[in-house]
């Protein structure tokens, strides 16, 4: 197991040497890189006390006591840089370091300016009898971790929702790899929280176990993560402007559609006059046939604000950009279909020539809108 471990750390370390030298970086690969970074340093620092190697020296114990106040901050922080237009690094993210940083002062004073013998001591009594901070350390390492997936995975879903209102696909941009991955995180904070809580009434795992079912869960983590986090590119590069207004919750529009527009300057004439341009764009030009077609594009070419087009769409139509993209390609598809062209291409080359991007959305989205699959739908014609 140890050896895992080990090369568990090698990896990490590996794939934040390419997270650093990948091409077109935003700062999102940047804080990537060195959240791998720091997990390869995690897995030596278990990797020196499975071995025995931290206790023939000392001086490296306790070095990662306070590691785990770090994950959760890391993993939240490279989301969020993800799924923000301006993917820029604000000082305000310095505060979930807090805690680490507070654990770490403290223990430089406490801990490690202490004497080989003293360390070798230290470490002896804590485990006997854990004092008011490394009782606190636990405590906050256990539930700190937890609480910072279930955040992240809230705010993943939130961008899930936003980004219907902002582009005509979602293949590569929806970060579904990265929920997967905090899903697996989750997983070892759990085992953390079993090993720590109710393993101390039910000691079903002993300590060495559940450690290692931690790490290995980590390891595994860290290959997910640096090979989707390195093929991932910037979801908003290039198309917002730091004067437009923030991305507007399609999930909420029904509700407070008037609070959200308000302020918009939109006038209904104008929305209307928009809205028979944007529909005769769609109809003459067709440009939903571009499967990675986005509100900036079309925006652009009726020479309208992205917003005030999205604020169209969604006032006039009552409809996100994503479905009402996507209603053009289906019909395109049943066109196609109705015009037998299917004789001579299959399905999925339609679906392809119609602005689709892959099999499984062209299947889901085509049953959402017409209630039917695709080959239900020929079946019937």
């Amino acid at each position: 197991m140890d050896v895992i471990f080990l090369l568990g750390a090698t990896q990490a370390f590996f794939l934040a040497f390419l997270a650093f030298n990948k091409k077109g970086k935003s700062t999102a690969d940047y804080i990537l890189a060195f959240w791998l970074c720091f997990m390869g340093l995690h897995l030596l620092d278990h990797y020196s006390y499975s071995t025995g190697i931290a206790y023939q020296y000392p001086h490296i114990l306790g070095i990662g006591v306070s590691f785990p106040l770090l994950q959760g901050p890391l993993m939240f922080l490279y989301i969020q840089l993800m799924i923000t237009r301006n993917n820029k690094f604000k000082w305000s993210y310095l505060l979930h370091a807090i805690p680490f940083l507070f654990f770490t002062v403290y223990f430089l004073f406490d801990f490690y300016f202490l004497t080989t013998e003293g360390k070798l001591a230290y470490y002896a009594r804590e485990e006997t009898d854990p004092s008011i901070a490394v009782n606190f350390l636990s405590f906050l390492s256990t539930m700190l971790g937890p609480i910072y997936v279930i955040w992240s995975l809230i705010k993943l879903r939130k961008h899930i929702k936003n980004i219907s209102n902002r582009f005509s696909y979602t293949e590569e941009i929806d970060l579904k790899w990265l929920k997967h991955v905090l899903i697996g995180l989750g997983f070892v904070w759990l085992t953390v929280m079993f090993s720590n809580f109710f393993g101390l009434v039910f000691p079903i795992l002993d300590g060495d176990l559940s450690g290692h079912l931690i790490y290995l869960s980590l390891t595994i983590a860290i290959f997910f993560l640096g090979y989707f986090g390195i093929r991932q590119q910037a979801i908003y590069v290039n198309l917002s402007t730091a004067a437009e207004p923030p991305i507007i919750d399609i999930v909420k529009v029904e509700e407070k559609k008037e609070a959200q527009y308000k302020k918009s300057g939109l006038k209904d004439e104008e929305a209307k006059k928009h809205l028979q341009e944007l529909i005769a764009y769609m109809d003459g030009e067709k440009p939903y046939l571009n499967g990675k077609l986005s509100l900036k594009e079309v925006a652009a070419h009726i020479d309208i604000s992205v917003n005030h087009l999205s604020q169209i769409i969604n006032e006039q139509l009552s409809k996100s950009f994503f479905d009402f993209v996507n209603e053009y390609r289906v019909a395109e598809v049943k066109k196609q279909i109705e015009e037998m062209k299917h004789e001579q291409f299959t399905l999925l080359s339609i679906a392809y020539n119609s602005g689709f991007n892959s099999k499984s959305s062209f299947n889901s989205i085509f049953k959402k809108l017409t209630g039917l699959t695709p080959s239900q739908y020929i079946f019937n014609k």
